[in-house]
């Protein structure tokens, strides 16, 4: 059964004069905090066959730490990734070809916006909840579903749990 992993990067340095902010790099907490998230997942059982990685440096970063714990992993960086909205993500989740899990490395809100579109019937509430709040950094919202990649749409999944990385 495919599984996505919706995951937003860890924490930041903030945004500084002169600093772009695809250049903003994690913070101390934030690569703590990258290293425990990829941990809990594969403590969760949840390993992923392909990330999906904004290019920013962030995300790039959390995904590297994250990768500690997921060495077979295949990563590619997406640039449609990066300040992209639903929509957006979805066209990139259709050309998936994979059978299993892909975790996606990116940004709010689209990340939390993602997991509320996609949920559907059989979704945890709890989880629910969590995700109309949006997904604080170093968490990740886990679904999955028994369509293609090709057929994800409105309510196609069931969003099973949060995951965080952030008690560290």
């Amino acid at each position: 059964m495919p599984t996505l992993i919706l995951a937003r990067h860890a924490k930041a340095e903030a945004p500084a004069p002169g600093l772009s902010d695809m250049d903003r790099a994690l913070a101390v907490i934030g690569r703590k905090a990258s290293m425990h998230l990829g941990e809990a997942l594969t403590e969760a059982g949840l390993v992923p066959d392909l990330a999906l990685v904004s290019p920013a440096s962030r995300t790039r970063q959390t995904w590297k730490l994250m990768a500690t714990a997921l060495p077979a992993c295949e990563s590619r960086v997406v640039d449609a990734i990066y300040e992209t909205h639903v929509p957006g993500l979805l066209r990139e989740l259709t050309t998936v070809d994979v059978d299993g899990t892909v975790v996606v490395v990116g940004h709010e809100p689209t990340s939390s916006a993602a997991a509320a579109f996609l949920a559907g019937p059989g979704s945890d509430k709890t989880a629910l909840q969590r995700v109309a709040h949006g997904l604080p950094t170093a968490t990740a919202a886990v679904l999955e579903f028994d369509c293609e990649w090709a057929e994800l749409g409105p309510r196609t999944a069931r969003l099973l749990a949060v995951v965080s990385g952030r008690d560290v």
